[in-house]
């Protein structure tokens, strides 16, 4: 006889709930928003600095002075752009040039700006840097023309030229070697060396320098740079001299009248 089981329904099982975690959910909505707000500041100036940037190239190459030409390209450190802006000056802006031409000679410059006016008028907090340029850029300086002296060749710390004279009425032709230095707002070359090379007579080359050059050449500097700017020194390579550059307080507006010192 078969005995009879009773049988009842399975409980059904609930899943388990999921805790909400609302203080987990803002903090991570947060990290999210800044997240996205750090890129959007950065993005944004980026996009500021690069425009800066091209304005100031277009400043710098419209105030570039008469018989200089090329492209100049900046670059914006330091910072947040933006932040800079606002608070008046550009902190530090590199100003870079590979195509001078100076007087039709090539020539390179690298100048370092601290405290550039961001509305382009004032004065500029300070600056350093070193223009290059080529022999070529120097063929036609007043004082060697002065001095009836040839267009300089640079060599390894020495600028020689050839100086034409007639003493005691006979032409003669000197190739005389110079020494560059920076005398205030001088270049000043000092010569060390000098050979007849054509001519009837026979003078030993220290005669000769302290008959043809005795106070040397020197070159007012100061007249092909713009006020405030001072050179601190020249280092002669073969076919090209660097000028090392210092200043300080330069106005801008001087700058864009493209006015020069003098000695």
């Amino acid at each position: 006889m078969a005995t009879s089981v009773d049988t009842k329904p399975l409980p059904v099982v609930q899943p388990p709930r999921r805790r909400r975690h609302p203080v987990r959910t803002t903090v991570i909505v947060l990290l999210v928003l800044v997240v996205l707000a750090v890129v959007a500041l950065v993005v944004g100036d980026g996009i500021f600095r690069g425009y800066a940037e091209r304005q100031i190239d277009t400043d710098v190459q419209h105030s570039l002075p008469e018989g200089v030409t090329g492209t100049v390209h900046s670059r914006i450190e330091g910072g947040s752009a933006i932040q800079q802006f606002l608070h008046g000056s550009f902190d530090d802006v590199l100003l870079t040039s590979d195509d001078l031409r100076i007087e039709g000679g090539a020539a390179s410059a690298r100048v370092r700006v601290h405290g550039l006016p961001v509305d382009g008028t004032g004065a500029v907090r300070s600056a350093t840097g070193s223009l290059t340029v080529s022999q070529a850029s120097l063929k036609n300086l007043a004082p060697l023309d002065a001095a009836q002296a040839s267009a300089p060749t640079l060599g390894s710390g020495t600028v020689a030229t050839s100086v034409k004279r007639t003493v005691l009425g006979v032409p003669i032709t000197v190739d005389v070697t110079l020494v560059p230095s920076v005398r205030g707002k001088y270049v000043h070359l000092s010569p060390t060396k000098a050979t007849l090379r054509s001519g009837p007579i026979s003078v030993p080359g220290t005669t000769l320098i302290r008959t043809l050059l005795p106070d040397g050449i020197s070159v007012c500097a100061a007249k092909y740079l713009p006020p405030a700017v001072r050179l601190t020194a020249i280092d002669v390579r073969s076919g090209s001299a660097t000028l090392d550059l210092v200043a300080s307080g330069l106005d801008l507006g001087t700058l864009q009248r493209g006015a020069t010192g003098s000695c």
